[in-house]
């Protein structure tokens, strides 16, 4: 759970990041999680992209991951 920015400035409101793994590939991406509460967080839940709704091809298309 993150309280602080990459500048180290205080969040608004913390974020929950986590390492998506993707079935059948090695690795995996550190990404933001949304729509849930840090208790509810566990390892290996299923989860599933929330979309920027105009995209422009790169990371940054992925607003955050949510649970199934």
């Amino acid at each position: 759970i993150l309280y602080r920015d990459l500048e180290d400035r205080p969040l608004s409101s913390p974020q929950i990041v986590a390492f998506i793994a993707f079935p059948g590939f090695s690795g995996g991406l550190i990404h933001l999680l949304g729509e849930v509460k840090p208790e509810e967080v566990e390892i290996g839940m299923e989860v599933q992209a929330v979309w920027e709704e105009e995209r422009t091809g790169t990371l940054k298309d992925i607003r955050y991951f949510r649970p199934l």
